[in-house]
């Protein structure tokens, strides 16, 4: 899972596939990382249909709740699990430059594919002061770089497509993760940047639109995708589906299942997307219903009220995901 230097946006486009999916990270009752659980969420994930490699340190496992000790261990942790088997993103994320290459630096040293950085996401931002931000990255890391673009009011600055072109004279620069709900943007983005470096996405309905309308640079995975985690199961492998349908060329089959998918995260997920913020209290809380090790957020993150969790389930059972 390695690549020379200078070749990280050649290696996304060959090797990467299917889904980087995100992980959630257990704690055990004293508040302390569940080391034996995340081994279990690492082999757990990587078994989902479609599934083609992790994405850790998203939103999703609650990275800023972490102190740099526990980051590092996580990490090392997951890596040490995955093996080398398949493709690991690490996020790096920090509002801190130096920190974030020293997470760079970390993941690297112990295996990583490659990194994702958020831009900062505290404090007075600019497009200037966002881009002096990967330029320090890049210029003190040896691993390929993923850049993160989304109008979600939760991180608060937007990556927009002229700000990545600016970029692009990175190194180390391989993709830019696209998560801004709004079809328009994914498109723009994909016109000015995508013939350059990958341009993902984490929802299927915009990484087929980019497989119908951008044939010659959509790439052939979606990244901090948790979709696999909650809309699928054995017995319903939607999202493995929707993957296999594309890789063998079947559009309308894609479509077919992109649609069952988009149905069941429009009732579990994409109503908070719409207000803007993930709600990782519930999203954690419906893994765990499903088979990840969880405990409960750290403090500060809003916790699943039981009526949430109750319209969850029945959600899920009611798809015939959860027994």
């Amino acid at each position: 899972m390695t690549h020379g230097k200078g070749e990280a946006r050649e290696w996304v486009r060959a090797k990467l596939r299917g889904y980087l999916a995100v992980l959630y990270t257990p704690y055990d009752e004293a508040g302390a990382l569940d080391e034996a659980g995340l081994r279990h969420n690492v082999r757990a994930t990587l078994a989902l249909p479609g599934v083609g490699g992790l994405s850790v340190n998203s939103l999703h496992q609650e990275f800023w709740t972490l102190t740099e000790a526990e980051r590092f261990r996580l990490v090392e942790v997951v890596l040490d699990e995955v093996a080398g088997a398949k493709p690991v993103v690490i996020g790096c994320t920090d509002p801190s430059a130096e920190k974030a290459v020293r997470y760079a630096q970390h993941a690297k040293a112990h295996g990583a594919s490659l990194v994702m950085a958020w831009p900062p996401f505290y404090g007075p931002r600019s497009a200037e002061g966002v881009r002096h931000f990967y330029e320090y990255l890049d210029v003190r890391i040896d691993i390929g770089l993923i850049a993160y673009s989304t109008t979600l009011s939760e991180l608060g600055f937007w990556l927009a497509p002229d700000q990545v072109a600016a970029l692009l004279p990175l190194r180390n620069l391989c993709a830019v993760q696209n998560t801004t709900l709004n079809l328009a943007q994914y498109a723009a983005m994909m016109e000015r940047v995508g013939g350059e470096i990958a341009v993902a996405t984490s929802l299927e309905e915009y990484h087929l639109h980019g497989q119908l309308m951008f044939t010659d640079r959509a790439p052939g995975f979606l990244i901090g995708s948790s979709r696999p985690i909650f809309c699928q199961s054995a017995e319903k492998p939607h999202c493995g589906d929707f993957v296999a349908a594309l890789e063998r060329g079947d559009i309308a089959a894609a479509a077919g299942h992109a649609r069952s998918i988009m149905r069941i995260a429009e009732l579990l997920q994409s109503r908070y997307f719409a207000r803007g913020f993930h709600h990782l209290g519930v999203f954690k809380a419906m893994a765990g219903l499903l088979g990840m090790k969880t405990g409960p957020v750290r403090p500060g993150i809003a916790p699943c009220t039981k009526q949430e969790l109750a319209e969850c389930s029945a959600v899920l059972r009611a798809e015939g995901l959860l027994p």
